[in-house]
């Protein structure tokens, strides 16, 4: 057996295994229990002073290693059938074409899923006395406190059938005559407590008298200091199958 025919093999099982094992090692971490920390701050906005629930930022790196990947499965497809040329280069081409599928899928992947990265300046859930912004991913999604019908808590699965689904705080607007609509945020999508998260909102939908204070240091200090009972009314039970 030449050497060339001796790494073929081995060639073959990094392009079949070595994406799969590494989806399944990152797919895994990504389901590990994490501790949600609790984190706010206060940012001046242009309708004046207002609460911010810091969002991670969006990140590239995934998709920049996923186009990565793919130009070096093309980079060593090319190399055998160079390496090739001088033996048996029908064995090049095979590897090059077999090489290219995952190759390409991998570039293709990069540049669908590829996002600018926005400077922390600009991603968050920004709450004043009068409305709610959702300011990161395709954001912004702005609604009145007065237009939120009900909070709620869901799970919400993905495309695929097996796996966890998403944890969500479902924001209910509209009404029976003008049509119901919800704004979602995932658990994932916050730096602080979801659960905090969720009794924030239930609070203030449910005290409007009391929304003055998001934006100040007194909104600050309720959220750090979970003191959203024994204020708050009691909280919503979630039975409508719009949720």
């Amino acid at each position: 057996m030449t050497r060339q025919e001796s790494v073929w093999p081995g060639l073959l099982g990094l392009v079949l295994v070595g994406p799969a094992a590494a989806a399944f090692t990152g797919w895994g971490w990504s389901e590990l229990p994490r501790t949600a920390p609790v984190a706010a701050g206060i940012r001046a906005t242009d309708d004046g002073p207002a609460l911010v629930l810091p969002v991670p930022r969006p990140s590239s790196t995934g998709s920049l290693i996923s186009i990565a990947v793919g130009a070096a499965l093309l980079g060593a497809g090319l190399w055998q059938l160079i390496a090739s040329l001088d033996d048996d280069w029908s064995s090049g081409v095979a590897f090059l074409f077999l090489i290219s599928l995952p190759a390409l899928f991998a570039i293709l992947l990069g540049l669908g899923t590829y996002k600018p990265r926005k400077v922390a300046d600009n991603v968050g859930i920004v709450l004043t006395p009068q409305h709610i912004t959702i300011d990161y991913g395709d954001g912004p999604t702005t609604a009145a406190w007065q237009d939120i019908s009900a909070v709620g808590g869901r799970s919400r699965r993905g495309e695929f059938r097996f796996g966890s689904g998403t944890n969500l705080i479902s924001l209910v607007t509209g009404d029976a005559d003008t049509g119901y609509g919800t704004i979602d945020i995932g658990h994932k999508d916050l730096e602080t407590d979801p659960t905090r998260v969720y009794h924030l909102f239930v609070f203030y939908v449910r005290n409007p008298g009391l929304r003055s204070e998001l934006g100040t240091e007194l909104g600050l200090d309720r959220f750090r200091r979970g003191g959203y009972a024994p204020e708050q009314p009691a909280a919503f039970v979630d039975t409508d199958p719009r949720l």
